[in-house]
C-alpha cells in the first residue's frame, strides 16, 4: 500500500510520541535525611509506596490484557528508570526479539533526526521546505521574507514545480503545514490549523536526504549503530520480502471478515512517516535515551516537547510538539504517540516525573469499522497508568 493510499485511509487516525525521576528524587532525599540523622521511617515508607505503585500498575495492565475481549498479538514492555518492570509477549511466534513495523511511532525517530541536523547546524526550522528541497526561486528565501512582511500576495500562487512558499520545517513537524502534492494548492494557510499529515513527514525524510547526502534508510542504520539500537532498521519491500531478510519481523495481520496476512508494502516514502521496524525493547531504549538527554541538545529537546498546537483526538486535551503528543491534565506530564497501519498497531507513553515508559507494538490491526473497539485496550492501559500515577502524586504531596 502506497503512502498516499494510507494517508487518505487513515487521515488523522495515526495520531493515535531530561527525565525527572522520582527514584532519583528519593535518592537525593535519602542523602539529605541521613545527613540530618533521621526520618528513615518516612523514607522507607516512600520507597515502599513507589514499589507498591509499580506493582499495582503491572498487575492491572496484565489483567487488562488477559481480560481483553479483543484479539491481541504483540509485545508490551513497561519500564521504570529504564529497568523493565514487566514484559509480555502474546501471539503465535511472538518473542522478546520480535520486531514490528512501528507505524506512526516512526515519526519520533524522524523528528529526532531532524533535530540532530538542527543541532549540527544543517537545518533551520524556520526555513522553508522549498529552500531545502528545491532551492529558493529568487535566492535567500525572499518569498518567505515577503510573506512575513505581508508584501507578497502571490506567495501562495499555484506553481506546478514547487510547494507553497510559506511552508516551514516547523509546520511539517507539527502537522500544521497543509502541504499537498507538488504543484497542488495547499490544503489551508500554512500554520493556521492542525491536520495530521503522513506526507509531511515523508517530505521531512527527503529534507534529511538533501542535507545529509544519504538515503533516509542509511541514516536510520547509522543512527541505530551509533546509539546501539540493534533492533531498529529501515527496510523496504513487501512484508514477505522483508521477513526473508529480517526473520524476527512479526508479519502483520489484518482483521476484516477474518484475520489474514496484511498486504503491506513499505516504500521509501512510507519510512519516515510510519515504516520503520523495531522491537519493543529497542524502541523503549530509544525513548529512554531521548528523554534522558542523550540524543538531542537541551534546546532541541525543549523544542520537541513544547506544545505548539491543540489537536482533536480520542484522548481529550491533547497537543502536539515535534513527533510527540503532549498532555498535562491534572498536573501529570505525559508524552505519547500511537500508530495504526495495515497489519500493525502501536502505542508509546512516557511520564517524565516518574521516568516511567510503556511501549506496545502489535502485529494485528483491528477492523476500523469500530474505532472505539480498535483502541479500547490502549485507552484502558493509559487510564490504568494515569490513575495510579495520580494517586502516587497525591500520596506524596
Amino acid at each position: 500500500m502506497r503512502l498516499s493510499v494510507i494517508g487518505s485511509l487513515l487521515s488523522g487516525l495515526l495520531l493515535f510520541p531530561s527525565a525527572n525521576s522520582v527514584g532519583e528524587s528519593l535518592e537525593a532525599a535519602i542523602v539529605s535525611e541521613s545527613a540530618q540523622g533521621g526520618q528513615s521511617v518516612k523514607l522507607e515508607s516512600q520507597t515502599a509506596s513507589s514499589a507498591s505503585k509499580s506493582a499495582e500498575i503491572k498487575s492491572l495492565i496484565q489483567a487488562a490484557i488477559k481480560d481483553s475481549p479483543q484479539p491481541l498479538s504483540g509485545s508490551v514492555i513497561l519500564l521504570e528508570r529504564g529497568k523493565p518492570l514487566f514484559e509480555l509477549q502474546k501471539g503465535e511466534g511472538i518473542s522478546k526479539d520480535s520486531r514490528f513495523v512501528m507505524a506512526s511511532l516512526s515519526k519520533q525517530i524522524t523528528a529526532t533526526l531532524i533535530l540532530q541536523a538542527v543541532d549540527a547546524g544543517k537545518l533551520d526550522l524556520t526555513q522553508t521546505l522549498n529552500h531545502y528541497l528545491l532551492g529558493d526561486a529568487k535566492g535567500d528565501n525572499k518569498a518567505l521574507k515577503a510573506v512575513v512582511a505581508g508584501t507578497n500576495s502571490s506567495a501562495n500562487a499555484l506553481n506546478p514545480g514547487r510547494y507553497d512558499e510559506r511552508i516551514t520545517l516547523h509546520q511539517l513537524l507539527t502537522h500544521t503545514s497543509g502541504v499537498d502534492k507538488l504543484g497542488k494548492a495547499n490544503r489551508f494557510e500554512p500554520g493556521s490549523q492542525f491536520e495530521y499529515s503522513n506526507f509531511g513527514y515523508s517530505l521531512l525524510g527527503q529534507v534529511l536526504e538533501k542535507v545529509n547526502h544519504q538515503s533516509f534508510a542509511e541514516q536510520v542504520t547509522q543512527f541505530a549503530a551509533r546509539y546501539q539500537l540493534n533492533g531498529l532498521s529501515a527496510e523496504q519491500g513487501s512484508l514477505e520480502a522483508i521477513h526473508a531478510k529480517v526473520p524476527s519481523l512479526a508479519v502483520g495481520l489484518q482483521e476484516s471478515e477474518v484475520i489474514a496476512p496484511a498486504e503491506l508494502v513499505i516504500d521509501e516514502a512510507l519510512l519516515p512517516a510510519g515504516g520503520l521496524i523495531a522491537s519493543a525493547a529497542t524502541y523503549a531504549d530509544f525513548q529512554q535515551q531521548l528523554h534522558a538527554g542523550k540524543l538531542l541538545s537541551p534546546e532541541s529537546y525543549q523544542r520537541m516537547t513544547t506544545a505548539y498546537t491543540e489537536i482533536q483526538f480520542l484522548w481529550p486535551n491533547m497537543r502536539y510538539g515535534y513527533g510527540i503528543r503532549i498532555n498535562k491534565d491534572d498536573g501529570l506530564v505525559e508524552y505519547s504517540h500511537t500508530g495504526y497501519l495495515t497489519g500493525y498497531m502501536s502505542m508509546t507513553l512516557h511520564y517524565p516525573e516518574f521516568n516511567l515508559d510503556l511501549v506496545m507494538l502489535e502485529n494485528l490491526s483491528l477492523n476500523l469499522n469500530d474505532r472505539a473497539r480498535v483502541f479500547e485496550l490502549h485507552n484502558q492501559i493509559r487510564q490504568i497508568i494515569r490513575s495510579q500515577l495520580l494517586l502516587a502524586k497525591a500520596a506524596n504531596v
